[in-house]
């Protein structure tokens, strides 16, 4: 089987409320949030690129860009050119996702046909996610899939419903195993709790201290809380409060389960942690 390495390409940052991301431990505590796309590079040279970084934020984050972060410039300083890139997969068409698609004109995209139905006509409070202006020219060169995908051997894509309908994870073959992109079915390794649980009590810390009435983590009943938690079903996995978190949290078990690397859609480690699976030194259960 061939093998593949992962960069993950930093094109922003949102300064938002954590809380929907790590539902709901982390309400109410304001920091930066890495947006990255991920470039998938191949023995044999041929590269893979995955989402598009964003163009819009909706009103509820605070978008932070620098030239040196804007998409061309990112792609141009890691050897990648657009009109060479045959293959873009699409995990979910979020905003901060789909903005920069148009750039790969003699690409294929590859999305899930769920994903598509939803984006066109979403929810009404997740409608301001979505900015069809970034795609919608460019449906007639989707491919559509329904579940999971062989894309090339090595590379599966696997849908993961939850934070959105037609979200899909990608398995990559490393050199040292499976490496799972799993977007936004888990922004942070915090939110496999039992497998990484120093970043998971580390963000707890930080998220409790910062709210209006702190937290103390050492409290007995906030103890005997965190347990009834831990020990209920999925215990330990904690996803965006979206679509619809128990979808989710089983789409993050599934995954949590097939990989021995773990790449979540938005952990600040992966600006450390640029390519995978040479720099992937995060310490686990």
């Amino acid at each position: 089987m061939k093998t593949y390495r992962i960069k993950p390409l930093l094109v922003g940052w949102f300064n938002m409320n954590w809380g929907g991301l790590i539902f709901p431990f982390a309400e109410g505590y304001f920091e930066d949030l890495p947006v990255f796309m991920f470039l998938i590079e191949g023995e044999d040279g041929e590269q893979i690129i995955v989402d598009g970084g964003y163009t819009y934020a909706p009103f509820t984050m605070t978008p932070i860009k620098k030239p040196e972060l804007e998409v061309p410039f990112v792609l141009k300083k890691n050897g990648i050119d657009p009109d060479v890139i045959k293959t873009v997969v699409i995990t979910h068409l979020h905003h901060d996702h789909a903005g920069h698609l148009r750039l790969f004109r003699n690409a294929d995209y590859y999305i899930q046909e769920k994903e598509l139905l939803e984006a066109n006509y979403p929810l009404g409070p997740v409608a301001p996610g979505y900015c069809k202006e970034d795609w919608e020219d460019l449906v007639p060169r989707f491919k559509l899939l329904n579940g999971d995908f062989p894309l090339r051997d090595g590379i599966d894509l696997i849908h993961a419903p939850g934070h959105t309908a037609g979200l899909q994870a990608i398995s990559v073959n490393t050199s040292k195993g499976r490496a799972i992109i799993f977007s936004d079915c888990c922004y942070l390794y915090a939110g496999l709790a039992k497998r990484f649980p120093a970043q998971f009590f580390e963000l707890m810390s930080k998220a409790a201290a910062s709210s209006k009435e702190p937290v103390d983590m050492q409290n007995p009943e906030v103890a005997a809380a965190l347990d009834k938690v831990f020990s209920g079903r999925f215990g330990g996995y904690f996803g965006p409060n979206i679509i619809n978190p128990e979808e989710n949290m089983r789409s993050m078990q599934k995954l949590d389960l097939l990989a021995d690397i773990v790449v979540p859609g938005h952990d600040p480690e992966l600006v450390r942690m640029n390519v995978i699976p040479d720099k992937y030194d995060i310490e686990e259960i």
